[in-house]
This record gives C-alpha cells, sequence and structure tokens, in this order.
C-alpha cells in the first residue's frame, strides 16, 4: 500500500446548530486516528453552497442555506484544534461548489490519497443506504473513498474485505488489513468465482471437479495477498461458487461488518471487484460503513477547469 500522505475530511453541520452531524463527526473520529498513525495531513473541507444538510431537531435533511455561520466556522475550528492538539497538521478549506464537485477539485489539484467523510443514511426502512453526495463521490472520485455509517463505534470491530484478485482487489486487501490492523478489528475475506458454461455440460463430476480445484487455488492466492501486506492476525476466507453480489451480500449478512472495503470500476468498465449495475446495487444495500478503491488506471469522469 502507497504512503497516506494527504487525507481529505469532509465535513457536514447540522442546519440549526451548525454543529458537526453525527456522520460527520465519526469520520473526524477515524480520520483523526488514520492521520495519526501514518503521519498524514488533514484538509477539513466544508461546502458552503446550497445544500441538504442534516437537522437534528427535525430527524431529517431539510434545505440549507447557502453560506457559513460564525458558529459553524467555530465547530470547523475545533475540529482543526482537536488534530493539531493529537499532533496532526489540519487546515480548513471552504468552497462554494456543490460538495461533491468541491470535494473532487481538491482530491484532482492537490494528490489527496483518501477521502473520510460522513454516511447520510437517515432514509426510511427500505429507502437507499447511502446520501446522493456519497454516492457520486464513490462513484466518480479518483481516490479511495471512506464514507462512515453514523450511530456506530469510532473503531470499526469487523472488516469484510471483497476481492476478485486482480490488482484493484490487491489495492482492496491492502487498504483491508491497514484498517484492520489499525483499529485492532477482526479480518474476513471474501471472494466468488462463476461456473463457464464449457464445463456446465460436462455433467456433475466435471462441476464438483472445477469448484474444488478452483476454490482450492483461489482462496490460496487470497491468503499470498493478505501475506504479502505482513498483516500480523488472523483473517476468515470465504471463497464460493457464485456471484460477486451474492457473496458480499451473503457475508454481510453472516458477519455483519463495521465497514465494508472493495473495488469499484470506471465508467469504461475497467475490470474491478464489480461488472456494470452490480455495484450500484451493493453501495445502495450495504447499510454500514464503506471503503471504496478504484483500479490505478481510473479517469475521473467529471472535468473540472
Amino acid at each position: 500500500m502507497e504512503p497516506i500522505r494527504n487525507l481529505l475530511l469532509a465535513l457536514d453541520l447540522d442546519a440549526q446548530s451548525q454543529s458537526l452531524s453525527p456522520g460527520s463527526r465519526l469520520a473526524a473520529d477515524q480520520a483523526l486516528r488514520v492521520a495519526a498513525a501514518t503521519g498524514a495531513r488533514l484538509r477539513l473541507f466544508h461546502s458552503n453552497a446550497a445544500d441538504e444538510a442534516w437537522d437534528a431537531k427535525e430527524n431529517a435533511y431539510v434545505d440549507a442555506p447557502h453560506g457559513l455561520l460564525a458558529s459553524g466556522r467555530d465547530a470547523l475550528e475545533a475540529v482543526g484544534a482537536e488534530c493539531r492538539a493529537a499532533g496532526v497538521e489540519a487546515a480548513i478549506e471552504l468552497s462554494e461548489e456543490p460538495a461533491w464537485q468541491g470535494i473532487i477539485r481538491c482530491v484532482v489539484r492537490d494528490s489527496m490519497d483518501c477521502v473520510i467523510s460522513g454516511k447520510r443514511n437517515q432514509a426510511e426502512s427500505g429507502g437507499p443506504k447511502i446520501g446522493s453526495v456519497a454516492m457520486k463521490l464513490l462513484r466518480k472520485c479518483p481516490c479511495p473513498v471512506w464514507v462512515a455509517k453514523p450511530g456506530v463505534a469510532a473503531a470499526p470491530r469487523r472488516l469484510l474485505a471483497a476481492t476478485d484478485l486482480s490488482p484493484v482487489g490487491v489495492r482492496v486487501v491492502s487498504w483491508a488489513t491497514f484498517v484492520a490492523q489499525l483499529f485492532d478489528a477482526d479480518l474476513h475475506v471474501v471472494h466468488s468465482f462463476q461456473l463457464p458454461f464449457d464445463v456446465q455440460w460436462q455433467g456433475d463430476e466435471a462441476v464438483a471437479e472445477f469448484e474444488r480445484h478452483e476454490r482450492a487455488g483461489r482462496r490460496r492466492r487470497l491468503e499470498e495477498q493478505v501475506a504479502e501486506t505482513k498483516f500480523p492476525g488472523d483473517v476468515h476466507y470465504y471463497v464460493g461458487l457464485t456471484s460477486p453480489s451474492r457473496a458480499v451480500l451473503a457475508c454481510n449478512e453472516r458477519i455483519d461488518p463495521d465497514l465494508v472495503v472493495m473495488g469499484t470500476v470506471s465508467r469504461g468498465g475497467i475490470a474491478g471487484l464489480l461488472v456494470g449495475n452490480t455495484a450500484e446495487r451493493l453501495l445502495s444495500r450495504l447499510d454500514c460503513s464503506l471503503l471504496t478503491v478504484k483500479p490505478d488506471d481510473f479517469i475521473c469522469p467529471v472535468e473540472l477547469d
């Protein structure tokens, strides 16, 4: 895993009190832990653009006015002071652009290594599990994006890493082992493969042999990927003959992870863990914190002047 030198912490404020939203508070705690461990610099980012903001009194997102009140500035300064007290260099950046555009502009301009943001998932039961800003970042931001779900402990207890054994899968494993070691969390790794049509036609015995051979070989490759990270803890592996989305959802239900780490693909279809609309379906269904990484040759689909 490449060194983490610059972290962008995206902060959202309560519409009424101008204090940190629950998701932003959690994101700040986790970003500070990462920065303190790696020596990275923190950029505290907040958008002044009119947008939805969390209203604790209404227990819902409401339209927020343009601009930043004095109390909001104090809240941001308090996070900066908290960082500096922990020995972490932190600077505040305000933007007039919509939050997701301003964040991506900052990432591209200043070569940010990761974005950490709060997750908006206060939707009614059955609704989307993630807000529009986070979804746009997960789709379009060129660097890894960590979206923290509010209401959970600052230190993840269980991590689920989903890898396809490709180069982006290697990056998934690197990030997952880093976070698991940092927070002393249990690490689970899931991988799936599917049955080729030519094997299906050969009968049950051929299918059973193919599954046995592939499962053993892919498990061995997973263990090798983890070993290369020098992760010191125990790892739980899950290798199954199924689709990627089913494998991830089944493990998610079984493990109940605090954080899922997975790869995403570019609009050009660069191979990753997920293909086509599968990633979209998973991102909207996983009710936990998310950390997504992209291929090295990912091209940001947003044109920034």
